[in-house]
């Protein structure tokens, strides 16, 4: 818990002093009764009321002869180790949670553009809500599974009285085939 003047904890931020001054202002860290900062307080308190991806834009270059914040941070992203613990190993509090604080708001942009996705695409027409899609399959069935029962009913007088196969097979082939188009013609209307 080391206490800072404004100038040594922008140092230790890598920011002005200036920021400092205005992180002060806003409430965002707080001065100790001493009139210093405590660092690893106004680290967390940083973290916590920075809006981190805002200050990942502005961040500044990094300083002539200042030392790097963590070999970490400093690692090219191809390098960077792959678990997030050992990534973070050498970050105070603050860091951490800025990290943390980072990623948990990636994540909720990256589900934000994918139900955005899902949405744009229900608007298209490419993307159906499964219940639509049951009832277009179940109506679809229904229709098929009605013709194949009154089949036998519609066509046995009109087979009975026919004495050639060919014949009978033309009857058959004739009330299939229109089956068929009144199921493709539903299928089509319901844009399946």
């Amino acid at each position: 818990m080391p206490l800072l003047s404004v100038n040594e904890y922008a140092r230790h931020r890598n920011v002005s002093h200036q920021a400092i001054g205005k992180a002060l202002k806003d409430g965002r860290i707080k001065k100790e009764r001493s009139g210093k900062i405590d660092s690893e307080k106004a680290d967390a308190s940083w973290a916590l009321r920075t809006d981190t991806v805002l200050s990942m834009r502005t961040m500044p270059r990094a300083r002539v002869g200042a030392p790097s914040q963590s070999a970490s941070a400093s690692m090219p992203a191809s390098q960077a180790p792959s678990d997030p613990s050992t990534f973070m190993a050498g970050m105070g509090v603050g860091e951490k949670i800025a990290v943390q604080t980072a990623m948990a708001r990636l994540q909720l942009v990256k589900l934000q553009v994918e139900t955005a996705q899902v949405e744009r695409d229900k608007l298209k027409g490419s993307v159906m809500q499964t219940s639509e899609v049951r009832e277009s399959i179940a109506s679809i069935v229904l229709m098929v599974r009605d013709h194949m029962l009154v089949q036998p009913d519609r066509l046995a007088a009109t087979l009975a009285s026919v004495n050639d196969t060919a014949t009978a097979h033309r009857i058959l082939k004739s009330d299939v085939d229109s089956a068929l188009k009144k199921l493709s013609k539903a299928v089509k209307t319901l844009g399946i």
